[in-house]
């Protein structure tokens, strides 16, 4: 019986084929996982049981080599996207994904050593070498070029030719 797809109404009232409650069943599997008294009178309690047991397969299941930090949960994966990515459903695709965000390094507790975006062995998304044919030469001979100060990533010049 897969109690982690389960939700609260259904573990409560149905029964097995053997005329079995599913609760019955549930509490045991629970006790056995985690231990301790449990209370199957109380509705709170048992969300709380469920939630902790749901919680805990899905953490199992999760084979992500990222881990958001605690304040990052439940970010969205982009702007404006309905996904929204925390600890439980974070998959490698969604890290790479944050990564690409300005700073998106920021977002990590857990980073895989394998692929360290810090060792020079990449290039951002939307750089690309250009090959050697396909220079534009006309930029080459322009007139009185001045670098314009301000950003260390772009270059910005100022031409005097119309």
């Amino acid at each position: 019986m897969d109690f982690t797809t389960m939700d609260i109404a259904t573990l409560t009232h149905s029964v097995t084929g053997k005329g079995v409650p599913y609760l019955e069943v549930f509490l045991k599997e629970y006790t056995s996982l985690f231990g301790g008294p449990v209370n199957p009178a109380c509705p709170k309690c048992l969300t709380a049981y469920l939630t902790n047991y749901q919680n805990h397969f899905n953490a199992m299941q999760n084979t992500c080599d990222y881990k958001l930090h605690k304040k990052f949960e439940n970010i969205p994966l982009q702007f404006g996207s309905p996904i929204l990515v925390n600890n439980s459903n974070i998959t490698n695709e969604y890290a790479e994904i944050l990564l690409q965000q300005p700073n998106g390094l920021r977002f990590f507790a857990e980073i895989p050593s394998a692929g360290d975006p810090f060792d020079g062995s990449f290039m951002l998304a939307d750089e690309s070498p250009v090959p050697e044919e396909e220079k534009d030469e006309s930029t080459s001979d322009l007139v009185g070029e001045v670098p314009l100060e301000g950003s260390d990533d772009i270059d910005i010049y100022y031409t005097d030719q119309p």
